[in-house]
């Protein structure tokens, strides 16, 4: 999503309790009753209730939606009732297939159950999940709003390849930028350097790390540079390659002035190879790097043995966090600084899915419609209930929202007990003024500098678009193929196995022998399709 088509939420609301309609609907004259005595018609009476069955997933920490706080307030206000079918998260996938096969599924899902998009894309062309345009525009007056006002692009990023939505989305916090990288402040005060700006000046402190004992015990136990080279694909090492061109994305793709680019037959790809070569020659990069997980990672930060390490945030240096900085991208030789964007990383295309069991689906959108109205909502259906100062979050004295944390918050609170983590809502980027870490926001504020391209829309990550059943089928294969072998040369590269240099025309001959141009066609052709939908 082009970052120039996001609005900023305004992260103070109203400081008000949830004085918020209930659905409008009343029932037929003619509307069945069911056993239980509820009203199936298509609107409800005062004091009435529908009942549907909805199915969604849980993690074992997780309360059941039928007791959560949320649910019942919400069955109060709409005079929907629900009856929950749950599974666990370790036999979800399993257990949703059997369901689909018997044909005994739900009127609806909810959550992270049967939102993928083979899932969507299968089921909406069977006509299983029925097409939700009409019932959007008819019935989900916030949804619409919520779209217009703040994410434009939504719309198009929820179609699927036959011009129908099938799944209401969740746009949940997360920070932009992807990754970030700390180096020690106080190894570099010890070894009377500034901080690096460019990669020269980079090389050169973390050799002044490895020679001159900058943690002070006597021993030559300093690890210059570690980082996770599997780690989220490319996560990593890939913001490094911002100093030659393109950042390296975990999915090897970036868009450039609306032209599909794969990363991993880029100049900037070859350069930056052969910069960490050097430095991987030079042992200024640990050892360890092709096969260390975040625990292996950790044991050595924590020990105070670590120059410069790559992370989410600096959790892994234990008690020697504060000795940590976060270092910007690097200038590279042609005066190339680049960050790398992620853009919206909490969104999730298909999080409610009606199915054509369900009579008068038109209740069911009004009801989730009630998910999108604000933000107090939102916080409430998938992160943790207030406004109360004993519950997750409240408001202050300035009307700003006070998210409550560690051993702050009651158990009973804590996300998942009372509500649906991953269910339908809008949050927006202004949810990380209270949910983000602020030492993390500042990070991120500092990085957006470098994020230029990204910003006016030159640079786009790749979309978070539906494809056809076909083209899946036609290019996963393909896709995972390029990437595995670019992800293995490139380890070559680095660790001096091979010469990129000698390799490169070698290099991007295969590439095209696994399919290059054919799967860059291909998808092309769907991010073509996807900026042309309205």
């Amino acid at each position: 999503m082009r970052k120039k088509a996001i609005q900023k939420l305004m992260c103070a609301v109203l400081a008000s309790s949830m004085l918020l309609t209930g659905c409008s609907a009343a029932p037929e004259k003619d509307a069945a009753a069911g056993t239980d005595g509820t009203v199936t018609g298509t609107e409800i009476e005062a004091g009435e209730k529908v009942t549907y069955t909805i199915a969604c997933q849980l993690s074992p920490n997780w309360g059941n939606p039928a007791e959560g706080e949320f649910w019942k307030w919400l069955e109060e206000e709409t005079n929907v009732h629900i009856e929950w079918v749950t599974y666990l998260e370790s036999e979800a996938t399993e257990k949703f297939k059997l369901l689909m096969a018997s044909g005994d599924y739900p009127d609806a899902f909810i959550g992270a159950l049967g939102g993928e998009d083979n899932d969507i894309i299968t089921y909406g062309s069977e006509g299983i999940y029925i097409p939700l345009n009409d019932l959007i525009d008819q019935y989900a007056p916030n949804f619409k709003k919520r779209v217009e006002e703040e994410y434009p692009d939504l719309m198009k990023m929820i179609t699927c390849a036959d011009g129908n939505i099938y799944g209401m989305p969740s746009v949940l916090y997360n920070p932009d930028i992807y990754n970030n990288t700390f180096i020690n402040q106080k190894w570099l005060d010890a070894v009377g350097a500034k901080m690096p700006s460019t990669t020269e000046e980079f090389a050169e402190v973390l050799q002044l790390f490895a020679t001159e004992d900058p943690n002070g015990n006597g021993q030559a136990d300093e690890i210059p540079m570690t980082f996770i080279f599997s780690d989220w694909g490319a996560s990593d090492h890939g913001p490094y390659f911002g100093a030659f061109g393109y950042p390296l994305s975990p999915d090897y793709l970036m868009i450039d002035g609306g032209q599909l680019k794969y990363l991993g037959a880029q100049e900037s790809f070859k350069q930056g190879a052969e910069w960490l070569s050097s430095l991987y020659a030079q042992n200024l990069i640990d050892k360890d790097v092709f096969t260390q997980d975040d625990s292996g990672l950790a044991a050595k930060v924590s020990q105070g043995t670590v120059g410069v390490f790559s992370s989410w945030d600096k959790t892994p240096a234990g008690e020697y966090a504060d000795d940590y900085v976060a270092l910007m991208p690097l200038k590279g030789p042609e005066g190339e600084q680049n960050a790398l964007v992620e853009g919206i990383t909490g969104f999730y295309k298909g999080r409610f899915m009606i199915t054509d069991k369900a009579k008068n689906p038109e209740i069911l959108m009004q009801w989730i419609d009630r998910f999108y109205e604000n933000m107090e909502v939102g916080l409430n259906a998938t992160y943790g209930i207030g406004p109360d100062e004993n519950k997750a979050w409240y408001y202050d004295e300035n009307d700003q929202i006070v998210f409550k944390s560690g051993e702050e918050l009651p158990e009973e609170y804590e996300r998942g007990q009372q509500q649906l983590p991953f269910a339908p809502a809008i949050l927006g980027e202004g949810a990380g003024e209270f949910l983000g870490n602020p030492e993390k926001n500042e990070i991120t504020d500092q990085m957006k500098q470098f994020a230029g391209k990204f910003e006016d829309g030159t640079w786009e990550r790749w979309p978070s678009v539906y494809m056809t059943l076909e083209e899946k089928e036609d290019i996963s294969t393909t896709e995972t193929d390029l990437q595995d072998y670019s992800k293995n040369q490139l380890a070559k590269w680095i660790a001096g196995e091979s010469d990129v240099n000698a390799d490169w025309n070698g290099y991007l001959q295969e590439l095209e022998n696994i399919g290059l141009s054919y799967y860059l066609e291909v998808k092309q052709g769907i991010y073509d399709r996807y900026s042309a939908a309205e």
